[in-house]
């Protein structure tokens, strides 16, 4: 069985457990579910933080046009992740996440 589970962590990237345990922190303080929904895309450039030109410069984060997120209300850091808090979840997406203007 962990045999198994080793194979399955070496194909797939997970985040760290330090990013994990601030996420947790978190979640339990603000009251949030912890969402992976933009991991995988995070790391294969199909998902993107957005930027709106706009005086407020809101950002959301993007899958495409019909999937995307409420506005992000801070970014943190934890080693090669993001955690990403928005206003109804956190997400955790790779550091390496592109960000662009949208309008």
């Amino acid at each position: 069985m962990s045999a198994n589970v080793e194979s399955v962590q070496e194909e797939q990237q997970i985040p760290s457990e330090k990013t994990l345990q601030h996420a947790s922190k978190i979640a339990i303080l603000e009251d949030k579910p912890i969402l992976l929904d933009y991991w995988t895309d995070s790391f294969n450039n199909q998902a993107l933080i957005g930027v709106k030109q706009t005086e407020d410069q809101e950002k959301i984060l993007i899958k495409n046009e019909e999937e995307y997120t409420s506005p992000i209300s801070k970014i943190f850091k934890t080693g090669n992740e993001f955690l990403v808090i928005t206003e109804n979840s956190i997400y955790i997406v790779s550091n390496t996440i592109p960000m662009k203007k949208i309008s």
